[in-house]
């Protein structure tokens, strides 16, 4: 009897870049996990200069009827107005880095298989001392968890790179831990952090850091209270074939397409069947071949 290989999406083979084992090992145990020193001391440093270029404006608040999520004065959450990948020269380089970087892809390819795409973003969330915290949520239609074959299979993921430090008692993206596997509904007064805390951790890591986390992990954000802004870059990816959020290149080609790596140009494809996809770090077939397939 022939012995089928694992993975019988055939969405990750032998020569597809992976994470480390016991990555893979914390992110089906607790739904995320922490990627040190992603971003270069120059990557974090135009980022955040790029940042500090920009006219933020106010973002909607996610608390709710929350009393423990609403913030101690009137601070709000801020965001760009416009789409981080069409910053000026150099401004806009380290975002599109950001896209398909060196350090995260093996994770992407990991949790998504190889073909992933940007579902939706990249996405601002800077937050001065005393801004409400947002409502906890997650496990959606769209963002399936299981294991099988020796693989990861979820959907909906989210890259979060930090721009500025998040330490204890700070604040910011928390998580319940091993709630992408959680068979029955959170309790609401959870969601609205004011019950359970003790289950809620505040994922605590430096400048620089990325935060990976499956959108099947209940998550959110708790106020913060460090003097220094709050600087986060949100990225949210899913499979090749699946679509949430109805991001990636839509229309004509942008203007910067060139500038772009191939692996970046694939990340920014619409979904499409995922045999013709291009894989990011498996042998790239570029867009003109997947238009003459189509």
């Amino acid at each position: 009897m022939t012995e089928l290989p694992a993975n019988t999406s055939r969405s990750i083979t032998e020569e597809t870049v992976e994470m480390s084992a016991d990555e893979k090992f914390l992110f089906d145990l607790v739904g995320f996990v922490v990627v040190r020193d992603v971003l270069s001391k120059q990557q974090l440093e135009l980022a955040n200069a790029a940042i500090d270029s920009l006219e933020l404006t106010q973002s909607p608040e996610y608390f709710g009827e929350s009393t423990a999520l609403k913030g101690e004065n009137r601070s709000t959450r801020l965001s760009s107005s416009g789409s981080l990948l069409e910053l000026p020269k150099p401004f806009c380089d380290p975002f599109r880095e950001m896209l398909a970087h060196p350090n995260t892809i093996p994770h992407l390819n990991t949790i998504l298989g190889e073909g992933w795409r940007l579902d939706h973003g990249p996405g601002l969330i800077a937050m001065d001392k005393g801004c409400s915290g947002g409502m906890l949520h997650g496990n959606f239609d769209n963002a399936p968890y299981f294991y099988r074959e020796g693989k990861i299979f979820t959907g909906l993921c989210v890259i979060e790179y930090l721009l500025a430090d998040e330490g204890p008692g700070d604040g910011g993206v928390s998580v319940v831990p091993g709630s992408h596997k959680a068979n029955l509904a959170c309790p609401k007064k959870m969601l609205r952090w004011e019950r359970y805390q003790e289950y809620v951790t505040e994922v605590n890591a430096k400048a620089g850091d990325a935060v990976i986390f499956t959108e099947a992990c209940t998550h959110g954000t708790l106020p913060w209270k460090a003097d220094h802004q709050r600087r986060a870059i949100l990225y949210k990816y899913n499979a090749g074939h699946m679509s949430w959020g109805g991001g990636g290149m839509s229309g004509p080609l942008p203007e910067y397409w060139d500038d772009l790596t191939e692996s970046q140009q694939a990340a920014l494809l619409l979904p499409s069947h995922h045999s013709r996809r291009p894989k990011q770090s498996n042998g790239y077939q570029g867009l003109d071949a997947i238009k003459e397939s189509a």
